[in-house]
């Protein structure tokens, strides 16, 4: 190999390296990936608990998946936003606890397992209702620096219809 090919070569890989050295320096920083996460699944709980569908929305990926039971699929931020606008004119969140959570780091993408319970008030009146259940999440470490909402499934415990009235 000509000696120029090899210098335009070694260029090329250090230039590469210098270019990743950000993001590859941020993976190997665990405790400041984890906070990140916890960070933004804090924000994500805050919208949830307040109704805010705006605070709810900035959180998620352009392409993002919600899969809620009993309901098929949601793909892109257009059907997660007509779903979530749809559950506020039926539901409030009066209380949402989570427990048993555990976060799962690799790379760019964070999986969040949990247990839940969610207290939903219905707009039109009556007894709050109590769903429980689990749920796995799974967030993207943006280029920028922020965890984004990507994947969720998640699943109750509560048989549909009898959810129990009250926490």
């Amino acid at each position: 190999m000509p000696t120029a090919t090899k210098a335009a070569l070694l260029l090329c890989i250090l230039a590469t390296v210098a270019c990743s050295g950000s993001r590859s320096t941020e993976m190997a920083d665990p405790a400041g990936l984890r906070a990140g996460v916890d960070s933004a699944a804090d924000r994500l709980l805050t919208a949830l608990r307040a109704n805010d569908a705006e605070s709810f929305m900035v959180l998620l990926t352009n392409d993002v998946v919600l899969m809620p039971p009993n309901e098929p699929s949601l793909k892109g931020k257009a059907a997660v936003r007509a779903w979530y606008d749809q559950f506020l004119t039926q539901l409030r969140t009066s209380d949402l606890t989570i427990t048993a959570r555990e976060v799962l780091i690799g790379g760019e993408w964070a999986t969040e397992l949990a247990t839940f319970a969610w207290v939903l008030a219905p707009v039109g009146g009556g007894p709050a209702v109590t769903d429980r259940g689990s749920y796995v999440q799974v967030w993207h470490h943006e280029p920028d620096g922020r965890w984004l909402f990507a994947r969720e499934i998640w699943n109750s415990t509560t048989a549909p219809g009898s959810a129990s009235a009250g926490p």
